[in-house]
């Protein structure tokens, strides 16, 4: 289906600003390929001929739309992304480094993908409690990331360093703790104490056993349920 922000765009008369950028959505819609890719660079020529301050109006109106929209795949199509806004995103944060924006949206939507918490961990740092969707998207990242360290628990290998580990929990609960939406709070640590719970529960395998993680912990678990 497509997003709020390409169903506007549609519907914009041929005749606008953007009516390469339409034609290109457009005929990616249809599954016409060489219009796209033809229509797209159109597109990105134009606005990369455009000033500064224009380049940036539009990267704002389209990335703080993708802000509001479940998937962006449809609109952060790949020539657009890394011809046009890529760099206009790097211009940006080295004319005003003060400015949190591109800083946080090239975390969200993974510009760099190597470089991705870096570009969140600095939109937090310099935003604070503000930066709720760069804040929301770095807890996501750290549950996942604990999420893989247990993934093959079941095989007793834990993927990760325990040591490592005990940061990022206490990370993202530090993070947690700095969200306005309370029921997504509510979500996030709910999830962040089932994690604690595993971690704690392999410090004291390791302790007690060499193999049977699994088998072991649903001994706990039982010995916990009798003692309530």
């Amino acid at each position: 289906m497509p997003t709020t922000f390409l169903k506007q765009l549609l519907q914009e008369k041929e005749s606008s600003d953007f009516a390469s950028l339409r034609s290109a959505y457009l005929a990616k819609q249809q599954g016409l390929r060489n219009v796209f890719l033809q229509q797209m660079n159109t597109f990105i020529a134009e606005a990369l001929a455009w000033d500064v301050k224009r380049q940036r109006q539009f990267t704002d109106g389209l990335l703080t739309a993708c802000e509001r929209e479940e998937t962006v795949q449809d609109l952060l199509i790949h020539p657009l992304k890394e011809r046009l806004l890529n760099p206009v995103l790097k211009q940006w944060m080295n004319d005003l480094p003060e400015d949190v924006r591109p800083y946080r949206w090239f975390g969200v939507f993974s510009f760099e993908e190597d470089n991705r918490l870096e570009y969140l961990q600095t939109a937090i740092d310099r935003g604070g409690r503000q930066e709720q969707l760069a804040i929301e998207t770095m807890i996501r990242h750290l549950l996942n990331w604990l999420l893989y360290s247990f993934h093959h628990l079941n095989q007793d290998l834990y993927l990760s360093e325990t040591e490592d580990d005990a940061e990022t929990l206490k990370e993202t609960r530090l993070l947690i703790d700095q969200l306005d939406d309370s029921v997504q709070k509510t979500e996030f640590m709910e999830e962040w104490q089932e994690h604690v719970q595993t971690y704690e529960l392999w410090l004291r395998f390791l302790e007690e056993e060499t193999e049977g993680f699994m088998e072991w912990r649903e001994r706990q678990e039982k010995q916990g349920e009798n003692k309530q």
